[in-house]
């Protein structure tokens, strides 16, 4: 099964070769043209350099940010080899892959993501609203950041308050194939109380279109979605020695006529001869796919549905956080409450216009964090930090079921289940440079860590119609315990050349499912066990003494085994029996090399590139299809990915900026496919998207046009899945990336 081929390597080469023609020459002299300055990475919670990190990261400027114009979180992966940001829609989950390690929306991510010291499970774009940096670590940070941690961890700031007074707006207007978009941006800071206080407020306020278009019978339209986000934060400095932070949001969403998983079909062609031109139809047969899309037929940005549906969404966050100088080092304290709210009405079980059944679900979250951290000052080359940390999360889930025809408040819920996570951990490590050896550093990292997971489960049913699912009455209770180490030595070369290598461990505790399956299967469904990761890398970094270019490469291996996929139980006609549930049955390898390089030219040309190579595979899979997953790709993981982007700064303010960005092949499924096809592997060709901008950057006042996948590829962002019709019509369905889009952004400081 494949998608759009392409030479896609042929093409990175000439990307590549092509990208430093010296157009640059012809440029005024008085035109921007920036110095790479020394970057500081806050991740450790030490007054470390980029060029001076015992690991492999890259660091992303809020300027770096405004050049590519990240506003969406999925563009993130861009900027950072071997680092994918995958999800499940415009307005779903996003999950994060590094290194092979790959993540979906029904395993907790296995890269720990904090925006400005809270951490999150799931990512809202709107969050996003002031993005002022990114931080991503690769390889597992469990010394620094606790478990969840076993790919890297990406580290978001927002704008915070200033000393001055600032206020700037951006009105975003786009258009797309299936509709258009209006967004409005802004900050407002000014001190509160002489210079100690200050303040600021974000805000975003969208209205928007969907990407793929529903031009089935939903009774909510083709999809749109509202989107409210306000955040305030505080910082008070009283004396040289405290700095106080608060910061407080809220977003509420609504989107009538979406699902936030929707799936689209992988295969137009196959999906349309089934549902439009009856190609499987058996009058004698009541359990065949019957043509009910009649003459509407799905393309590559629109898919056909009839069930009600609408996404709600409201969250609250409130963090608190402190610095204390204590003399002989800095004490850091930490603590975040987070609550959700999601409604989200209107899978529709059968993936066409046909009113036979609809799902939902319905969850309530809320999650506490603390921290308590001392870093010391380095004293005679030897520093060191210890803390303690916790998590509590409490989930409330209920599944739902519309049967027939009806509206969005017909569905009929199955009892409510929960989950609770009481996680708590403490952590420790240890620097020293020798002084006979002052460019050589050791460090030693250890953390112990303890989760307790614990679900509650009513005894109940999931109405399907012609089949039920059953719940089991449950109450289950278990405590995944792991030590977890990080050694690391770092060389300086020169001020300019530094060297370093990591061996780390990292691990994803076990726990129990909330799931539901026909009744011969419920013994199947309930238990996982916890995952264990082990990772070695090892790279350099270099800069040019004028500090206008810059490079750096890793190499990297890492094994993990009891690997947790989320699947469903299926017969062997290979229909589904139970909802999705998560396994640890597998076990995979990967192995690859990443580099980023940076040139700032004279006279206003800047060169940024990036490529990561990877091999992932399974190397071990037990249970159903084992022959068909051992020795595959791992879901999600293209061969490679990579970016080439250049800007030129003209005189006047004008600028031009053009960029590619390439993603290998990539396998959408494990390649588990009963009934139809067996050995079937759903695979994503590899693709380029480019990217073109002109704008005007003033004092006060900036523009610029835009366009994004100009070629308008279509581009499965997240993994496919079969079908969960009865019976199974040997099709996949998944998430699809953004149309070509063309906008307009005007931004105004005052």
């Amino acid at each position: 099964m494949m998608i759009h081929r392409r030479c896609a390597i042929h093409r990175l080469g000439l990307a590549i070769a092509v990208a430093p023609i010296p157009l640059w020459a012809q440029a005024p002299a008085d035109v921007d043209s920036r110095e790479i300055e020394e970057v500081f990475v806050s991740a450790t919670k030490t007054e470390t350099t980029l060029q001076d990190l015992d690991l492999s990261a890259t660091v992303l400027s809020r300027q770096d940010l405004i050049d590519a114009r990240v506003t969406d979180i999925r563009r993130i992966d861009d900027l950072v080899p071997n680092v994918q940001f995958n999800d499940t829609g415009q307005i779903g989950a996003v999950y994060i892959s590094i290194r092979g390690v790959e993540s979906n929306p029904f395993i907790v991510n296995r890269a720990a993501v904090y925006i400005d010291g809270i951490p999150f499970r799931e990512l809202n774009n709107s969050v996003l609203a002031q993005l002022d940096g990114v931080e991503v670590l690769r390889g597992p940070q469990s010394t620094l950041y606790g478990a969840n941690t076993s790919s890297g961890l990406v580290l978001l700031k927002t704008r915070a308050p200033s000393d001055e007074r600032i206020a700037d707006a951006t009105l975003t207007a786009t258009t797309f194939g299936n509709g258009d978009s209006l967004q409005l941006t802004g900050f407002l800071g000014a001190p509160l109380v002489g210079d100690s206080l200050v303040g600021s407020l974000s805000y975003r306020f969208t209205d928007a279109d969907y990407y793929v278009e529903n031009i089935g019978a939903t009774p909510q339209g083709p999809g749109q979605f509202d989107e409210t986000f306000l955040q305030g934060r505080l910082r008070w400095e009283p004396n040289e020695k405290l700095t106080v932070n608060a910061t407080g949001y809220y977003i509420d969403t609504a989107a009538p006529g979406i699902y936030r998983f929707d799936g689209y079909p992988v295969e137009l062609d196959a999906y349309n001869a089934i549902y439009s031109d009856g190609a499987l139809f058996d009058p004698a047969n009541p359990f065949s796919p019957p043509p009910v899309n009649g003459n509407l037929r799905a393309d590559d940005f629109s898919f056909v549905n009839n069930a009600p549906k609408r996404a709600e969404i409201e969250e609250f966050v409130f963090g608190l956080s402190a610095t204390v100088y204590m003399g002989s080092g800095n004490l850091d304290l930490a603590f975040s409450h987070r609550s959700e709210e999601i409604a989200d009405k209107g899978f529709d079980i059968d993936n066409t216009n046909g009113p036979f059944l609809a799902g939902a679900q319905f969850d309530d979250v809320t999650v506490t964090t603390g921290e308590i951290r001392f870093t010391a000052d380095p004293v005679n080359g030897f520093s060191y930090n210890v803390g303690a940390s916790f998590y509590l999360e409490d989930e409330k889930e209920t599944l739902a079921s519309l049967v027939g025809g009806g509206g969005l408040d017909d569905f009929i819920r199955a009892p409510e289940q929960g989950v609770d996570s009481r996680d708590w951990g403490v952590f420790s490590s240890v620097s020293y440079s020798p002084q006979s050896l002052d460019r050589l550093t050791f460090t030693a990292g250890l953390r112990f860590d303890s989760a307790e997971r614990t679900t509650t489960q009513q005894a109940g049913v999931l109405d399907l119609g012609f089949s039920q699912f059953f719940f089991q009455e449950l109450d289950l209770n278990d405590t995944f315990e792991e030590l977890l180490y990080r050694f690391a030595v770092r060389y300086e070369l020169s001020e300019d050349l530094t060297l370093y290598s990591n061996l780390a461990s990292g691990y994803v505790p076990g726990g129990f499912n909330i799931a539901a399956a026909e009744e011969d299967a419920l013994e199947d469904v309930v238990r996982f066990g916890q995952e264990e990761l082990i990772s070695f890398d090892a790279g350099l970094r270099w800069r040019s003494a004028d500090r206008r270019k810059s490079f750096s490469t890793a190499v990297f291996y890492l094994e993990a085994d009891n690997w947790q996929e989320i699947t469903a139980l299926e017969d062997e006609e290979g229909n589904v029996i139970s909802t999705s549930i998560v396994t640890s049955r597998a076990a995979i390898e990967s192995m690859g090399i990443e580099f980023e390089g940076r040139v700032q030219f004279d006279h206003g040309l800047l060169l940024t590139a990036n490529l990561g190579l990877i091999d992932a595979d399974y190397t071990d899979f037990a249970g159903q299809g084992a022959d068909q997953v051992i020795g595959g790709p791992v879901k999600l993981i293209p061969d490679y990915d990579g970016n080439v982007a250049l800007r030129w700064a003209f005189a006047g303010g004008w600028f031009l900026r053009g960029e590619v960005n390439l993603i290998g092949e990539m396998a959408l499924d494990e390649g588990i496919r009963q009934g139809f096809d067996a050995n079937a592997l759903a695979t994503q060709e590899a693709v380029e998207i480019y990217g073109l901008q002109l704008g005007w950057e003033g004092e006060r006042f900036s523009a610029r046009l835009f366009a994004e996948n100009l070629t308008e590829e279509r581009r499965f962002s997240g993994g496919a899945f079969p079908n969960a019709f009865f019976p199974n019509d040997g099709l996949l369905y998944g998430a699809i990336d953004a149309p070509r889009v063309v906008g307009l952004e005007l931004n105004l400081s005052l």
